[in-house]
C-alpha cells in the first residue's frame, strides 16, 4: 500500500493473488504432525511467492489497461480487494471457531485457486521483454537503486509507504495481543472488529480517485495520511464494552486513508515510471517498503512486551501519525496532476535510453 501499503487490515489491503502455495498444514494437523516450524516455513515461501506477484501485477496494469486509466484500475483493484477485506475477518473468525484453524487453511487454499484460474484466464499479450547479453541479476538490482533513488517524488513515496508500513504493522501486531489478552475477546468477535474496520476501506476504494482528482495526487497523499493516522489513537483508551465499536469506527477511516493513499502512490510510481522501468522500479521500492512490515511487527511485540499492550499501542500509533512528512517536503507537496513521461525528459537515471520522471 510501487511498494504498496498491504496492509496488514488494521486494515488496509490484501493483495488478491494467485495460487502462491499448497496448504499442507490441515494434513499434518489431522495426522498429529503440525509444528511451528512447518507455519514459518508456509509463511516465508507465501511471502517469497507474493513478492513476484504483486511486482508482476503492478508492472502489467499500465499495459494491460492504458496510462491513463491506471488511478481508475488501481481503485477498482483495490475495491475488489475491500469487499473480501470486509467479510473476510469476520467469516475468517467464524470458520476458525467452527472447524479449527488448521482447517481454516483450506478455505484459504480453495480462495487462492480461484484466483489463479481468473488470472490464467487473461488473454492480453504482453510484449516480450528484451535482454540485454550483459544484464545480470545485481545489475538490474543496482539499475532499480538508481532509477528509484534518483527520483525525489519516488523517494519520497517510498519513505512515506516504509514509516507507514512500519507503524501500521506494529499497531497492527499489539492490537492483536491487546484484543486477544488485555480485553479477552474471543476470534469471532475479533473477526468482527475487523470486518467493522474494514468498511472504512471499502469506502476509501470508492472515493479514492475522485479525491487524488479533486486535490492532486501530491495533495491528496500527505493530506489523507496527515488527517487520518491520529485516528488509530483512539484504540488504547478503550475497553471491551460500547466503546470498543467506537474504536473500530475510528480504524475504519485509518482503513479509509490506507485506501486512498494506497491506490494513489502506486498510481503515481506507475505514472513516474516508462514500462520497461516498471520492473525494477517496483521491486526496488516493494524492498524499501515492505522490509519495514517485519521490523515493525518485531518493534510492537518489543515496545509492548516492555511497555505492556495498551501503552504500546498508543506509543505506535503516535509514531504513524509522521508518514505525511516525506511527501510534504518533497516535489509531491503540490504535484497537482500525474505526470506525462513524454514532459520529463529522455534519460533514465541509470543512463539507459527512456523517460524517467526526475522529482
Amino acid at each position: 500500500m510501487g511498494g504498496q501499503v498491504e496492509a496488514p487490515h488494521n486494515p488496509g489491503v490484501l493483495p488478491a493473488g494467485s495460487v502462491r502455495y499448497l496448504d499442507l498444514h490441515p494434513f499434518f494437523w489431522w495426522a498429529d504432525l503440525l509444528s511451528i516450524w512447518q507455519l514459518y516455513v508456509t509463511v516465508l515461501l507465501f511471502g517469497a511467492c507474493n513478492v513476484f506477484f504483486d511486482v508482476a501485477y503492478q508492472s502489467y496494469l499500465p499495459s494491460l489497461i492504458g496510462r491513463d486509466r491506471v488511478l481508475e484500475g488501481n481503485a477498482k483493484l483495490v475495491g475488489v480487494q475491500q469487499v473480501f477485506a470486509v467479510g473476510g475477518p469476520s467469516l475468517g473468525g467464524q470458520v476458525v471457531a467452527l472447524l479449527t484453524a488448521p482447517v481454516s487453511f483450506v478455505v484459504t487454499s480453495v480462495g487462492l485457486a480461484v484466483a489463479s484460474i481468473s488470472i490464467f484466464r487473461i488473454r492480453t499479450v504482453e510484449k516480450e521483454p528484451v535482454r540485454r547479453p550483459e544484464s545480470r541479476m545485481l545489475k538490474e538490482v543496482e539499475a532499480g537503486l538508481r532509477l528509484v533513488w534518483g527520483n525525489a517524488r519516488l523517494v519520497a513515496i517510498a519513505g512515506s509507504t516504509a514509516w507507514l508500513n512500519l507503524t501500521s504493522y506494529a499497531v497492527y501486531t499489539v492490537t492483536m495481543l491487546f484484543l486477544a489478552r488485555t480485553l479477552d475477546l474471543s476470534p469471532a468477535l475479533i473477526g468482527l472488529f475487523l470486518s467493522v474496520s474494514g468498511v472504512g476501506g471499502l469506502l476509501g476504494s470508492f472515493v479514492s480517485r475522485r479525491m487524488s482528482e479533486k486535490f492532486g495526487p501530491g495533495p491528496a497523499m500527505w493530506l489523507i495520511l496527515l488527517i487520518g493516522s491520529p485516528f488509530a489513537l483512539v484504540l488504547p483508551f478503550v475497553d471491551s464494552g460500547w466503546s470498543l465499536w467506537i474504536a473500530a469506527c475510528a480504524n475504519g477511516f485509518t482503513a479509509f486513508m490506507t485506501v486512498v493513499y494506497n491506490v494513489t502512490q502506486v498510481s503515481c510510481t506507475q505514472a513516474l515510471t516508462p514500462d520497461k522501468y516498471l520492473g525494477r522500479v517496483n521491486a526496488t521500492m516493494r524492498f524499501v517498503t515492505w522490509s519495514a512490515m517485519p521490523a515493525g511487527s518485531m518493534l510492537g511485540g518489543a515496545v509492548a512486551g516492555w511497555l505492556g499492550s495498551r501503552e504500546a499501542l498508543l506509543v505506535c500509533a503516535v509514531a504513524g501519525c509522521f508518514a505525511f512528512l516525506p511527501i510534504l517536503l518533497s516535489p509531491l507537496r503540490g504535484m497537482r496532476e500525474f505526470p506525462s513521461l513524454s514532459d520529463e525528459g529522455d534519460t533514465a537515471p541509470d543512463g539507459s535510453e527512456g523517460a524517467v520522471a526526475r522529482g
